[in-house]
């Protein structure tokens, strides 16, 4: 009969335990953003396919549209316009061109046109984006954007956004008088052959979803830390598999 003779060191048990734990739940927390991220993929492709919306004066917003496609017609407060920090294109730095339109009932919206380079920073150099003719966006509905732990606050003084937060930009941009949209804003989308500046949206989902691998590596990791623990053993010989003797004297 075979018999094991295990004498497990203290602290390396100690520490060995703690990181396993740690592992264990960085795994499975990965499992539950992979499942919480699959609900949005799923939520997103479930309502794009939708029939569009028609942005009009009896348009309610209840919290249900976000990821609709909308279509909105009205004119572009060119002069209210708003540039978003640190965004980028193909690994080429630039904005994201953030305009308010306004409707023939006097609503105004935000419109994230897209992505501009950082020599368009100043109007004097892209005048293809004052618009000043009636327009019609295509676009897809998107809740105010959260600031993210490494992100700046909006600096409303300095002139510097990193979010599109309606409320803010409603405030510095004097859009007070407007019967404005606070719930959201408003993605524009591009055709798929079309990458004129701004470059928007494509519409289709791109969202990484990694979580999986991210679990694998932590739940592996932790495999790993258990099979050298106990190689760690065998060679303290503290760990001895042997066989039993039954003979008697």
């Amino acid at each position: 009969m075979k018999s094991i003779q295990f004498r497990p060191l203290f602290w390396p048990t100690l520490f060995s335990l703690v990181s396993f734990l740690i592992l264990i739940s960085l795994g499975t927390w990965q499992v539950k953003r992979l499942f919480w991220k699959n609900d949005i993929i799923s939520n997103y492709l479930e309502k794009f396919e939708k029939n569009k919306i028609l942005y009009e004066k009896t348009f309610k917003y209840d919290g249900t549209q976000e990821f609709r496609r909308v279509l909105i017609k009205g004119k572009f407060l060119n002069n209210k316009e708003t540039l978003i920090i640190g965004k980028t294109y193909e690994g080429n730095a630039g904005f994201h061109l953030v305009t308010p339109i306004l409707t023939d009932e006097n609503k105004v919206v935000l419109i994230n046109r897209g992505w501009i380079s950082e020599k368009l920073k100043l109007k004097k150099n892209r005048p293809f984006t004052i618009i000043k003719e009636e327009v019609i966006v295509d676009g897809i509905i998107r809740k105010p954007q959260l600031k993210g732990y490494f992100v700046p606050k909006n600096d409303k003084v300095g002139d510097f956004w990193f979010t599109i937060n309606p409320n803010e930009i409603k405030e510095a941009r004097k859009l007070d008088k407007y019967d404005f949209e606070e719930n959201f804003f408003i993605d524009l989308i591009r055709n798929k052959k079309n990458k004129t500046l701004p470059i928007a949206a494509l519409g289709n989902p791109n969202f990484r979803n990694q979580h999986l691998s991210y679990a694998i590596t932590w739940y592996s990791l932790a495999l790993t830390l258990v099979i050298i623990y106990f190689i760690f053993h065998i060679k303290e010989k503290r760990l001895i598999f042997g066989k039993k003797n039954n003979d008697r004297n």
